[in-house]
């Protein structure tokens, strides 16, 4: 089908009267024709136009001599004028052929333009269609142009006016469209077709006043299908104050509604539009003071109240019982709408989430408990080892902390929230305090049990055997709990071979001992020692360990290798040459990471919340800094683990138990004589593995004993499974694959918001496939930067989110396996900035790349 339907058939109506007599004047009073004029052509045909002069138009068609033949020339004589208005200029031409006008008879010279229209649309649009446009057309509301692009639309041309100026004929495209956007009003109004969008606009069931200006039509069509799509909704749950609201009256009618919220909630080119109709409708009806029942609104998406109040009920449910079907909701709501459009849903859900999941895992390792193993082996097992281990729950712990102290309040609506964190937080120091009970027992009972293997010997299997084989590198650090170290294992193991294992730390857990327990000769004798001011080292083979300066110094002695130390930062963000060359140099390279004790100890409670994952995501990458620096083997060991619960309060504080106090921390006491007490832990040093003279005690729960100084809430030197198991790595570089590339994937941002305005931006993350095969996702990091500084942290997403590094595992859709599944990322800003704008990069999680990115955000926010 031509582009020009209508104007086609004018030109057949031409060609077919200069067929049958040559000479065709054409009068054309309203101009109505003249674009087509300009252009029209005709075979073997002269074509003149009229142009302000009859003496100049005759000049012309004299000076060609097309008036000196017997016959009529094929000529078009084309005249803007009305016929009477010419004082029969051209009655001689007239004479020679035929007129051609509107009014004219017969009809096939007639060029009325609805005329013309109707005969060259009714085979496109069918009668009842063609005169309804044959009446906007007398109306003076449709150009020839008009009529033309109407045709090229086929069937959704029936809307006439409306489908030229809002490009579709589809009832929901054209509400959509003026729901979300005003500027097409002036083109309505010009054109006269309000009463045409009204009578559309009754599909919905909505009949707008008639005298009302569209910005109040507008807005009266989004309360009417945002209230029908809610109500409809609730079913028989439906509020007081709503019950009477005015809704679509027809089911047609509501599902109509209910499909139109809907596309354009879906819709993110017209998102901002519905979240304003949306909260505005919200303030209206008070939406926010509505008693909603949660059964009835766990699949609504209407409003932001109604996530908010679906919030409160998940909160509700976890208080008044441990509830797994709230994590699947939690899971579930946080990919819908709100959480999309406002980033603090998003972040509340996944709190909720992780709370469940606190409780939850508590409850599990709770009931698993009362058939612990007798061993000391088998508690470890199942604390670390198992399919599902015990150590779950000190991870979700660490997960919901982090979540609880990034998150920002928002209205003085988070009392159940706060409380809900309470409850877990509660939880955990109780079932965690029983796991420590247990296993304490058994060490005490066990603690020569052959099943298990010590932090003495760490050096002497793991390292002292590939020396002189292999260049390797010795990673210490401090304070890496074994739960900490399997997630750092978890996220190595696409680029590493990674063996992980579970060794019981040297008691006393202080980094003094432990630290200097992975040095050569520690397997054979370890004694622990007091150096005054109430400090204790570690001798070995007479040599007495107190610090890193020592430590280091003992190694290059007694390792029989070149050894060279350097810290963790060193390798951040990239070595230096130094560090580089002295690496290459060497046989062993020893590394060592104070990051997570310095930053705990410094009892900033939530600074070292937000940062704690921090610590993993930094070790990830040191340790492939250091198989880039061609480094074959990486043991990576820790001096023990730590406590990190709730602040400490009077009631968990014990006595220590006195007497000759050689060393003294909130969870360990060592020396001689003092009291004892049914709730600690007594043993000789040397019923623990360890050579001394002295007695320990420690807790046998998460309690603390009394004394001056300390943390408030992260603890370590006690002997509960948090502190006195610790993780060893053991990995091999994988070979390199060869070099990933996304570069054949188009990536789509759409960011929740075009501006930043709160702490808070979201962004969907999508891409498909530009070439013939199916998709890769990668894992992704997003970031706010501005002059390359970043400002952000991914708090959140969709689906794929991983807590201890932000990074965000993409995954194939379903439905098309070269698109990427759509995957809402909710970053959260750390930094404040002076810049105007911010840039959002989309980058490879393990190489660092970039993807993509959006230019120019709009900051508008007062952090």
């Amino acid at each position: 089908m031509s582009a020009a339907v209508v104007t086609d058939h004018l030109v057949k109506l031409v060609a077919e009267q200069v067929k049958l007599h040559g000479l065709v004047v054409w009068y054309d009073p309203g101009r109505v024709y003249e674009e087509a004029a300009k252009v029209l052509e005709l075979p073997d045909t002269t074509v003149m136009r009229y142009e302000d002069s009859f003496f100049d138009l005759r000049w012309r068609i004299d000076q060609q001599g097309l008036m000196e033949g017997e016959e009529p020339p094929r000529l078009v004589i084309y005249v803007p004028v009305a016929q009477n208005q010419t004082y029969h200029a051209l009655i001689e031409f007239e004479a020679a052929g035929v007129v051609m006008q509107p009014g004219q008879q017969p009809p096939a010279r007639n060029t009325r333009l609805a005329v013309v229209a109707r005969n060259a649309l009714r085979s496109v649009l069918g009668e009842e269609a063609v005169v309804e446009v044959e009446k906007q057309v007398e109306a003076g509301r449709l150009t020839l142009a008009d009529l033309d692009a109407l045709a090229a639309r086929g069937g959704e041309a029936s809307r006439g006016v409306l489908t030229l100026a809002f490009g579709t004929g589809n009832s929901q495209e054209i509400a959509l469209a003026f729901l979300s956007d005003n500027g097409r009003d002036g083109e309505i109004e010009k054109k006269g077709a309000t009463g045409e969008l009204r009578e559309l606009l009754r599909e919905f069931d909505f009949n707008g006043p008639e005298d009302t200006a569209l910005d109040d039509l507008r807005l009266r069509l989004a309360r009417h299908v945002l209230l029908t799509d809610l109500i409809v909704g609730l079913g028989q749950a439906v509020p007081s104050p709503l019950a009477s609201s005015p809704i679509a009256s027809t089911e047609a009618g509501r599902e109509a509604c209910a499909a139109l919220a809907k596309a354009w909630r879906l819709r993110r080119d017209m998102r901002e539009s519905y979240v304003a109709a949306a909260r505005q409708v919200e303030q209206e009806f008070s939406l926010d003071s509505m008693a909603f029942e949660e059964k009835a609104i766990e699949e609504l998406e209407t409003f932001p109240a109604i996530e908010r109040a679906l919030l409160r009920h998940a909160e509700k449910r976890l208080l008044e019982a441990t509830d797994g079907d709230v994590l699947t909701l939690a899971e579930s709501r946080s990919r819908r709408f709100w959480c999309d459009a406002e980033p603090q849903l998003q972040t509340r859900w996944g709190l909720v989430a992780s709370a469940a999941e606190v409780l939850l895992e508590a409850q599990r390792v709770e009931q698993v408990l009362k058939k612990a193993p007798a061993s000391l082996a088998g508690v470890i097992r199942e604390y670390a080892q198992s399919s599902q281990p015990w150590c779950l729950l000190d991870t979700y712990h660490r997960n919901m902390e982090s979540r609880w102290h990034n998150f920002e309040p928002h209205g003085g609506d988070d009392e159940n929230l706060e409380k809900l964190i309470i409850r877990a937080r509660q939880r955990y120091v109780a079932v965690g305090s029983e796991v420590a009970r247990v296993f304490v027992t058994r060490l005490r009972e066990r603690s020569q049990d052959k099943g298990v293997l010590r932090q003495r010997d760490v050096f002497q299997k793991h390292v002292k055997p590939a020396l002189g084989k292999e260049k390797i590198a010795y990673v210490w650090v401090d304070a890496l709990r074994f739960e900490m170290g399997r997630e750092l294992a978890r996220l190595l193991g696409d680029d590493f071979a990674v063996e992980i294992q579970t060794v019981v730390a040297a008691a006393p857990t202080i980094t003094e001992i432990g630290m200097a327990a992975l040095l050569p000769g520690a397997h054979e004798t370890a004694k622990v020692v007091s150096v005054g001011d109430g400090k204790l080292a570690l001798e070995i083979g007479g040599n007495t360990i107190r610090d890193r300066k020592d430590r280091v110094a003992f190694l290059k002695e007694r390792a029989g290798v070149a050894v060279f130390d350097a810290k963790l930062d060193d390798l951040l963000p990239k070595p230096s040459k130094r560090v580089r060359e002295g690496i290459s140099s060497a046989q062993l390279a020893l590394v060592t990471s104070q990051e997570i004790d310095e930053l705990c100890e410094q009892d900033n409670i939530a600074q070292a919340r937000r940062q704690m994952d921090g610590v993993l995501n930094d070790l990830r990458r040191g340790v492939r800094v250091l198989a880039d620096l061609g480094v074959e083997r990486i043991v990576l060991a820790a001096d023990h683990g730590h406590l990190f619960a709730e602040e400490l309060s009077e009631d968990m504080k014990v006595e220590a138990p006195g007497g000759e106090t050689v060393d003294l921390h909130r969870r360990v006491w060592v020396g001689r004589g003092g009291q004892a007490d049914d709730a600690l832990l007594r043993m000789p040093l040397s019923s623990l593995g360890m050579d001394g003279e002295f007695d320990l005690a420690a807790p046998l729960t998460f309690a603390c004993f009394k004394c001056k100084g300390g943390a408030r809430a992260y603890f370590h030197g006690g002997l509960s499974p948090q502190e006195a198991l610790v993780p060893v790595l053991i990995m091999k570089p994988l070979a390199k694959p060869t070099v990933r590339t996304h570069a054949e994937i188009n990536w789509q941002l759409s960011p929740g918001s075009q501006k930043l305005t709160t702490r808070f931006f979201s962004v969907q993350v999508g891409g498909a496939s530009g070439g013939l095969f199916d998709i890769e996702p990668p894992k992704v990091r997003v970031e706010l930067r501005a002059k390359g500084k970043v400002l952000s942290r991914a708090v959140s997403a969709s689906y794929g989110f991983e807590e201890s590094t932000g990074d965000v595992a993409l995954r194939k859709d379903q439905a098309d396996p070269k698109k990427i599944a759509a995957d809402t990322i909710t970053l959260m800003m750390i930094e404040e900035t002076d810049q105007k704008t911010v840039a959002l990069f989309l980058l490879d999680a393990a190489t660092g790349a970039e993807l993509s990115r959006l230019e120019r955000i709009d900051v508008a926010i007062a952090m």
